[in-house]
């Protein structure tokens, strides 16, 4: 390759937003900002923004547009508690279940999520909170297996509510509960219960229903009593996995709910198309 084209020949000196705003006005390139984060990037936006408008060659004032890749009702942060079945069933299964826990990890660093918060209750007979309101680059890689012979999913519903409801007020609370058993008919109906409880807390305090995925793990979870814990809030959904490969990717598919990114930067070039042409057809 030619020595120009080295990045570290053009750009001595690192990125600017002078040098970005001057590359973009003469090579006659309109920019579009993508942000997973608009508190994040917001800053940046605005140093970019600022020299590319006010640029001595910007004769047609064009400006930068910003494109939130969340939309607004989904862009708060998060306080995410996973609720994860250690009971003996699980022993084979535990280390691809914290795989699948920290590639969701990873996956918000990617989508530069830094001020999420994370939660782990770890249950068995009994529940123990083993992550508490961490911040995701604080919150530790492996997730002891404590082997618990019995499931009991009340104890770890009471453990996921009380984590929620100390959610920060800048924060929303959003529950995923994973197990691979069965349990009591009536210790589901509590769980269900303490749920369904704290969701109508919820509704009276952020007049928004609780956020809550509820995972079957393999071929002998209890469907019934999962989709009964699901329908606490109407916000609630069930999800199937056979194996921790596929938890992974529902993991990461339950964070990306509502990320449609195709979709909002198709519309948002199809109306700079739109302006650019009924712009053209007024001049004429």
């Amino acid at each position: 390759p030619d020595a120009d084209d080295d990045y570290s020949v053009c750009h001595p000196c690192g990125l600017t937003p002078e040098s970005v705003a001057d590359s973009l006005i003469k090579a006659d390139i309109d920019l579009f900002i993508c942000s997973y984060n608009p508190a994040a990037t917001l800053q940046t936006e605005k140093e970019l923004a600022m020299k590319y408008l006010g640029h001595r060659d910007n004769d047609e004032k064009r400006e930068i547009t910003a494109i939130p890749m969340v939309p607004e009702s989904q862009s708060q942060k998060k306080h995410i508690i996973f609720v994860l079945d250690q009971s003996a069933s699980m022993a084979c299964d535990w280390a691809g279940v914290v795989a699948a826990y920290n590639h969701f990890i990873d996956w918000l660093c990617q989508k530069q999520r830094y001020s999420d918060l994370v939660s782990v209750v770890q249950f068995g007979t009994f529940a123990d909170v083993t992550v508490k309101k961490q911040p995701i680059l604080g919150i530790p890689s492996d997730l002891k297996f404590g082997c618990d012979h019995h499931t009991i999913f009340l104890p770890a519903a009471q453990s996921a509510c009380i984590l929620a409801k100390s959610t920060p007020p800048s924060h929303t609370p959003s529950i995923i509960f994973m197990s691979d058993g069965e349990v009591g008919d009536d210790d589901a109906k509590q769980a269900a219960n303490r749920f369904s409880n704290f969701n109508t807390t919820l509704q009276d305090r952020l007049e928004n229903e609780l956020e809550l995925n509820v995972i079957a793990f393999g071929s002998m979870a209890c469907h019934t009593q999962l989709k009964h814990i699901a329908n606490s809030s109407q916000n609630g959904r069930f999800h199937m996995s056979t194996d921790t490969a596929e938890l992974s990717n529902l993991f990461v598919q339950i964070a990306d709910a509502g990320f449609h990114v195709a979709d909002l930067l198709e519309a948002e070039i199809g109306k700079r198309i739109s302006d650019a042409v009924s712009d053209k057809l007024a001049l004429e």
